[in-house]
């Protein structure tokens, strides 16, 4: 994600806006100030007395907004913090659809957010996963594989079938060194008791992405952990950002059950604004998307500590 932060005239617009579209039920409750707080110090980098801001009409805000990226990433921005209140109604939709044609913004997450007040949840889970790596990778088994690699992934994750030469492959990690990339990622799996790529009910390989940056980031896989690593992944991600966050925020949150995932249920009102921006911008701050092109198995017996420091990741 490329977070264009905004200036010093730029900044009140945008909380004006975020005002406009939080209060537009009537009221600002408590989960959604906590919000937009965390936004302010973590990501804006301001302090300005949210309760004093005037809300601003759509017109305005675009006279005022004039850089693309900002005006795209303010839109983005009311989409997630709408879904991350909790409160998500035909008010802040009608008002988020008002500033988005003010600012000649076409961002397809506000489609999402149109199916999620309207609880069409069928396309919304549609929308969520076709625009993911989860997406993209059944995409891909498709095209190399047709039928034959879809049901070869669906077996292998309802216990149907395993790929012993595969499953192999995985636990040959468990021989790397402590504190290698790829003895880590063994470790995660079994401490978590999660079963290997090709070993009973295991997951398709193409999610391992997904446990690696659990391992870079040092996350749990509890709530709090699983909403961490997505903002830390939407981060430093280059593409997908906004639909990563709202997929966490409708699968752990929200109670919209979007993927058959194992483990964590949703646990509606527990999201932690500060923890989950934090994430956001560590993430930010890497120098590379591990979804884009990376090797994992190049990296697998390198030391952690190293991988962090070459790839830009923070101290947690």
């Amino acid at each position: 994600m490329d977070i264009t932060r905004p200036d010093a005239h730029e900044a009140p617009l945008c909380l004006r806006a975020m005002k406009t579209v939080l209060g537009a039920d009537g009221v600002i409750g408590p989960a959604e100030a906590r919000l937009v707080a965390a936004a302010q110090r973590i990501i804006l980098g301001t302090d300005l007395d949210f309760d004093a801001l005037e809300p601003i009409a759509p017109k305005a805000l675009a006279e005022g907004l004039t850089r693309p990226a900002l005006r795209t990433q303010l839109i983005g921005a009311m989409v997630v913090l709408s879904f991350a209140s909790g409160e998500a109604g035909p008010e802040q939709l009608e008002a988020i659809e008002a500033f988005a044609a003010a600012l000649d913004v076409q961002l397809d997450e506000v489609g999402t957010l149109r199916r999620y007040v309207k609880r069409n949840l069928a396309l919304l889970r549609f929308d969520v996963l076709r625009r993911m790596y989860i997406g993209q990778g059944v995409a891909r088994i498709w095209e190399e594989d047709g039928v034959r690699g879809i049901v070869r992934t669906i077996g292998g994750a309802a216990g149907l079938r395993t790929d012993p030469a595969l499953a192999a492959k995985y636990r040959a990690l468990g021989e790397m060194p402590e504190g290698t990339l790829g003895r880590a990622l063994f470790d995660h799996y079994r401490t978590n008791g999660f079963p290997l790529p090709g070993e009973k009910y295991a997951g398709p390989e193409m999610m391992i992405l997904h446990d690696v940056a659990h391992v870079l980031g040092d996350y749990g896989t509890d709530h709090a952990g699983e909403f961490q690593v997505a903002a830390f992944t939407a981060g430093f991600r280059r593409a997908q950002s906004w639909s990563i966050l709202i997929f966490v925020l409708c699968q752990f949150d929200l109670g919209v059950r979007v993927a058959p995932l194992a483990g964590v249920d949703a646990q509606i009102g527990l999201l932690e604004p500060e923890p989950f921006f934090e994430a956001l911008m560590r993430g930010n701050g890497m120098k590379l998307d591990i979804f884009d092109g990376w090797d994992f198995w190049a990296a697998a017996d390198r030391p952690l500590d190293a991988l962090r420091a070459e790839y830009g990741i923070a101290p947690a």
